[in-house]
């Protein structure tokens, strides 16, 4: 290879790969280097790549040591031919030599390009790394290329991305040349260049979504408190506002549910429930349960129980399916959520005032101490229902063995 096409090589590879020039010039020093060992039997003692740009040409440039008698060419020189480079010079000095890459011989040549060609290919292999490596935690788009049995081939253009089975959406249907949106979960090296584990299911890929969506949330006005999802079917996003005048909820949600509309595009057929965050435990827990209308919540504090009351019509829509809303409320509000309807206290209400000592001052008392069914009650304990207006030691005791009573009689039916 000449110097004027090794040099169109350089700039042609630069160019289309984008592999920095200097990189380049340390990948062609190492295939030299090769060339050498192959040529002369060993690498030279100090081997020197320059690139003059505006002659455009290489210099290579090696050290030898000065001798009487050449043995090897690859790091000796005489006496006579390096006086002919510098004077005055004497035997065992070094100097430095220009190498004419004609002097190769073709297996050496090509040993040397080859090696530069793996140098490139590992060069390429590392930038991508690092480019896609920065981009961690990022949401990126790709192209469907086709799914197994555990994973799904995403093409991100550069390099293939993987979505592992359990980071897909359940409810999803993927199909072949399909575009999608997808979390960057994770970069890692591998021999055959980087690996790129994809998510549609981690709460980052729904808080990425939003932050494009919602110029608020990345201005820093509207901010993500915490997010929880049980993917595929329904998720709830808890927002906080730093400006009074804007509303975190209706600013995600965008007029007419334009933004809204635009995440869902991304999750469907996943639910997402637009949580405004509170300081005040009952009111926090209310928002939690939407899209159902609260009619009450009592807290414990201590035991961080909350006892939730609704309609009768709201309740299938407070608890969800498989118990996905309440359960997903819990975790949000990290408190231990019972939910009734009117239906089912008014019952319970019933049961209460048939125990012995209850009248309706004391059930009063009970209500405001969360004691609402006769579950409640043995849950307390004696200690728990002395702590009630108007009811003793000895009345808690009575209390108690009545719904023992109750109870026992129950299970024999």
């Amino acid at each position: 290879m000449q110097n004027s096409d090794l040099l169109s090589l350089l700039e042609s590879i630069e160019r289309e790969r984008g592999i920095p020039r200097d990189t380049l010039l340390e990948g062609i020093k190492e295939a030299l280097i090769s060339a050498f060992k192959k040529k002369y039997g060993r690498a030279p003692r100090k081997l020197r790549v320059i690139l003059d740009e505006e002659k455009g040409q290489f210099k290579i440039l090696v050290k030898k040591v000065i001798v009487k008698k050449v043995k090897n060419y690859g790091e000796e020189i005489s006496l006579e031919e390096a006086k002919r480079i510098m004077e005055p010079i004497e035997l065992g000095e070094e100097v430095e030599v220009e190498v004419n890459l004609v002097e190769f011989s073709r297996i050496a040549a090509s040993t040397g390009k080859y090696v530069m060609m793996q140098q490139i290919v590992e060069m390429e292999k590392d930038q991508l790394y690092q480019e896609f490596k920065e981009k961690e935690g990022e949401i990126i788009s790709g192209t469907v290329r086709y799914q197994a049995n555990h994973f799904i081939l995403v093409d991100l253009g550069k390099v293939e991305g993987i979505l592992p089975e359990r980071e897909c959406l359940s409810n999803r249907r993927y199909r072949q040349g399909e575009r999608l949106l997808a979390y960057i979960l994770r970069v890692t090296r591998e021999p055959k260049g980087p690996r790129v584990v994809l998510s549609q299911t981690h709460p980052n890929f729904l808080r990425r979504l939003f932050e494009v969506e919602v110029p608020e949330i990345e201005e820093g006005i509207v901010q993500i408190k915490q997010i929880k999802r049980d993917p595929g079917r329904r998720a709830k996003v808890v927002v906080e506002s730093k400006d009074k005048k804007v509303d975190p909820v209706g600013a995600c949600v965008g007029l007419r549910g334009s933004r809204i509309k635009a995440v869902l595009r991304e999750v469907g057929p996943e639910k997402i429930d637009i949580i405004k965050y509170s300081d005040n435990p009952a009111e926090f827990i209310k928002n939690s349960l939407k899209p159902a209308e609260i009619r009450e919540v009592k807290i414990d504090k201590e035991k961080r129980e909350a006892k939730v009351i609704v309609s009768e019509d709201q309740l299938s829509l407070a608890i969800g399916s498989n118990g996905e809303n309440v359960k997903l409320a819990a975790k949000l509000t990290n408190w231990q959520i019972d939910v009734r309807s009117l239906e089912q206290i008014e019952k319970e209400t019933n049961l209460l005032k048939a125990l012995p000592g209850i009248g309706e001052k004391t059930l009063i008392a009970l209500r405001k101490k969360g004691f609402l069914t006769l579950k409640d009650i043995k849950r307390g304990g004696i200690e728990g229902l002395s702590k009630v207006d108007g009811v003793g030691s000895k009345t808690a005791k009575k209390i108690l063995e009545k719904i023992k009573e109750i109870s026992s009689q129950g299970e024999k039916q």
